[in-house]
């Protein structure tokens, strides 16, 4: 079989037909949506933030049941035991591929997946970063920009792709303000060798984000989200909602501690409501203005790759 468009070391690393990875992303990604992308050819990857290790092993056997495609999982460092218990379910199912976010893992874990022979690719910020977890032994590296849904450092794509592509001698994929064939080809041109994509797959059909956050999705301007450390205590990129303004309006003008307390209550209640339908809290990146429409995750793919053909053929000179 020819090799696909757009074919870089990545696809061969993951077994993938496309360099897309599907960010992870709980209250979003679920089980649907991993085994879409992964099916059309991306690779879809599952979170364990804000789950139980039960959750997770459902969540892989019912990934596992709609494909059979690689199926990654991503493993949010919130202390040594949560690393090392999610770790070892990656290990004993038999998981591919890890990729980890928010915060340094640690080599002992880095170590123990690639023993296993997973693959582990590790969501970074900054060059440091990127370099810390290069001499850890992880296969490559995601650039995360500030313009990203969820955990979020303070430099922006464009600017911290190039630079950690030329710190580190490992594959760079860049996330951040990715949502069309136009970010797909950028980051192709920062010297990525594939992209992670999170808040335009949650638009989709397949993803189980609810009506409140896909009807806010499509009504959004690029202004419309907020980095606020209200969700989880470190700065989370998420759809601005009135609790989480008055929160950060409180903070801005040095609110006494329990006044914002209460007001983070308020946040967090918001996102973890018993009745899914009623949360009123999602992370979302600042590409969420360029979303108007739900699309299933096979047509975006398929979109993104062609669209990117295409701005490679406007832009060579022999066409």
């Amino acid at each position: 079989m020819s090799r696909a468009p757009f074919h870089t070391v990545v696809c061969d690393m993951l077994g993938i037909r496309y360099p897309i990875l599907q960010g992870a992303m709980q209250g979003g990604g679920g089980p649907a949506l991993v085994a879409a992308v992964s099916e059309a050819g991306g690779l879809g990857i599952l979170p364990t933030f804000g789950g139980t290790e039960v959750r997770l092993r459902q969540d892989i056997a019912e990934a596992r049941r709609l494909t059979d495609k690689p199926v990654a999982v991503n493993i949010t460092p919130m202390g040594r035991a949560f690393t090392e218990s999610r770790a070892a379910i990656c290990i004993e199912l038999g998981i591919p591929i890890v990729t980890t976010g928010r915060a340094d893992p640690g080599e002992a874990a880095v170590r123990s997946m690639k023993d296993a022979g997973i693959t582990v690719l590790a969501v970074i910020p900054t060059v440091a970063h990127a370099q810390r977890m290069a001499a850890e032994g992880v296969d490559a590296v995601i650039a995360s920009g500030s313009e990203a849904g969820g955990h979020v450092g303070g430099i922006g794509t464009m600017a911290l792709v190039p630079q950690v592509v030329d710190a580190v001698d490992i594959p760079v994929l860049a996330t951040g303000g990715i949502g069309d064939a136009r970010g797909f080809f950028a980051a192709l041109a920062l010297g990525a060798v594939g992209v992670q994509v999170g808040t335009r797959f949650m638009a989709t059909p397949e993803s189980d984000l609810n009506v409140w956050g896909k009807t806010r999705l499509l009504e959004m301007a690029e202004t419309d989200t907020i980095v606020t450390r209200a969700m989880t205590g470190a700065p989370v990129r998420c759809i601005a909602t009135p609790e989480i303004e008055a929160y950060e309006r409180a903070r801005a003008v040095g609110a006494p501690a329990a006044e914002l307390q209460l007001l983070q209550r308020a946040v967090r209640g918001g996102r973890n409501a018993d009745d899914k339908n009623l949360r009123r809290q999602s992370a979302a990146g600042q590409i969420a203005g360029m979303i108007h429409e739900l699309r299933p995750v096979a047509a975006l793919i398929e979109e993104m790759i062609a669209g990117a053909q295409q701005l490679a053929g406007e832009l060579d000179p022999r066409a």
